[in-house]
């Protein structure tokens, strides 16, 4: 019998040890939990590009036409080209809307029926008097964001030197009777400067 109240009085010891550190540590250890919810607010970058003024965000082509500037030439007909011709025009770049660094580039994209000897040669940037060589019929520069106004002059020559020209004199007559006008092709990609 005595082992018997050893054995119960073991087991409500136990039993009471048990609840007693339970309670201690519902106590002292206590499980904080809280919710809360919150937001990230960003401002998403501007993309907001005009080129000679129309807004180019959600358009393929311009809608005006870019406006060339011959030089005068006492031997050639006012506003007209001929062989050894010159000129320029102007692509005026708006971005004080976009928000990140972007990078142009303008490609003079010939298709095999345009003169081929009509050329984009030099580039200046901003009336800055310093003219820089195009190569390859591609002009690419990197702007930083959010630029009032980058103003480009493309000078273009209709060149006739015998060691550049890609057309000889027979080929110059022969698409000025097949044509009365031509054209420079332009490709103007815009594309944002990753890190």
């Amino acid at each position: 019998m005595k082992k018997r109240k050893d054995l119960t009085f073991i087991m409500i010891f136990f039993l009471t040890l048990c609840l007693s550190i339970t309670y201690l540590f519902q106590t002292s250890y206590a499980k904080y939990r809280k919710q809360l919810e919150g937001e990230l607010n960003a401002t998403i970058a501007s993309w907001l590009i005009k080129v000679n003024n129309e807004d180019i965000t959600q358009s393929r082509t311009l809608e005006n036409e870019i406006i060339p500037v011959f030089d005068t030439n006492p031997y050639v007909k006012e506003n007209t080209i001929a062989p050894g011709s010159t000129g320029y025009f102007d692509i005026i770049i708006e971005t004080v809307n976009v928000d990140v660094d972007y990078n142009v580039e303008i490609v003079d994209s010939k298709e095999a029926t345009d003169l081929q000897d009509f050329v984009l040669k030099q580039y200046e940037l901003n009336d800055s008097g310093t003219r820089i060589d195009i190569t390859d019929h591609t002009f690419s520069k990197d702007f930083t964001k959010n630029t009032e106004q980058t103003k480009i002059r493309f000078y273009f020559v209709w060149d006739d030197d015998e060691a550049t020209q890609t057309m000889n004199n027979q080929d110059d007559t022969s698409y000025q009777l097949d044509n009365e006008t031509t054209k420079i092709s332009l490709a103007i990609q815009f594309k944002q400067k990753n890190s």
